[in-house]
């Protein structure tokens, strides 16, 4: 070896393997990528359309199963009328909407008479009244006045009881009686002139009345009754305001 030759020159960077080049490492990398989006893609074959739809919208997919749908609502159907015969109508209407119906209501009546209060009727009839504009059912009310008998049907003439025949009978028990058909108020009279009724006049009978028996008395429980009672011990005149000694002075 020549000692004055020049030195040689330093040796280069060790050659690096073939799979660590940077060519073969971004080739790598893309098919890496790539190979992900394709495996994300969507069932028909069209790579990445689930991930790229996704970000497009700007909004994360979201999957809704069956369970976490809510059943759209339906209106209610009641399962039947209630019972509303014999109630005031003030009661049936509050009653009717608290089950899911509304009520028109009329006069059961033969008078057509309006029903303004409703806290004065009472109902004898009830019937379905269809259905309004495919709202709630519709009852329809036959009532009369609270204190009014219902009539034998629908739209008929009410049946008033009629006045029963006291004559000869006690003065209480005549009360009975007429308390029987709804007459309360009875005003008894000395059926003599010249005998003073006593203050308790129960055992005296009774001769004459009015309102005439079998006669009809309409709303008897504003009705008076008025009999002309003879002491126990004396007859009965041939007719009132008679005198019992008319030779007494």
């Amino acid at each position: 070896m020549d000692p004055y030759a020049p030195p040689p020159p330093p040796a280069g960077p060790a050659a690096r393997p073939w799979w660590r080049r940077p060519g073969i490492v971004v080739l790598g990398v893309l098919m890496v990528v790539g190979g992900g989006l394709l495996v994300s893609g969507d069932p028909g074959g069209r790579p990445g359309a689930g991930v790229g739809d996704a970000k497009e919208a700007g909004r994360p997919e979201v999957s809704v199963s069956p369970s976490s749908v809510e059943p759209t609502a339906t209106p209610s159907v009641p399962a039947g009328p209630p019972r509303l015969v014999g109630k005031v109508l003030e009661e049936a209407q509050e009653v009717a909407d608290g089950a899911g119906y509304d009520v028109v209501t009329h006069d059961a009546s033969d008078r057509d008479d309006g029903q303004w209060d409703a806290d004065g009727w009472k109902v004898c009839f009830q019937t379905a009244g269809g259905q309004r504009g495919g709202g709630r059912p519709v009852l329809d009310l036959g009532v009369v006045r609270v204190d009014s008998p219902c009539p034998a049907a629908d739209g008929e003439a009410v049946s008033w009881p009629v006045m029963p025949g006291v004559a000869g009978a006690t003065l209480v028990r005549a009360g009975e009686m007429l308390e029987a058909v709804g007459i309360r108020k009875v005003r008894p009279e000395s059926v003599y002139t010249d005998v003073v009724l006593p203050a308790d006049p129960g055992a005296w009978r009774v001769c004459f009345q009015e309102p005439a028996p079998g006669e009809e008395v309409e709303n008897p429980q504003y009705a008076t009754a008025y009999l002309k009672v003879a002491p126990p011990d004396a007859a009965c005149p041939e007719e009132p305001y008679a005198r019992l000694r008319p030779d007494t002075p």
